[in-house]
């Protein structure tokens, strides 16, 4: 009942197991947020929402 594409699913999902296995064992993830990441994004939603409020809208 394996069919090429079974077996060719099955090397790509293996592949694709052993890489985040790799990432999981390593000390950075890369693209992940930090803290500083966070915090500029809480103060750019502020930021916004005070922008929006001093133009006149509601926010």
């Amino acid at each position: 009942m394996n069919s090429q594409v079974d077996v060719e699913r099955a090397q790509d999902l293996e592949r694709r197991l052993r890489a985040y296995e790799e990432l999981e064992n390593s000390a950075r993830w890369p693209g992940a947020l930090t803290a500083v990441d966070v915090v500029a994004l809480a103060l750019l939603t502020l930021v916004m929402v005070a922008g929006a409020y001093y133009l006149g809208g509601q926010p």
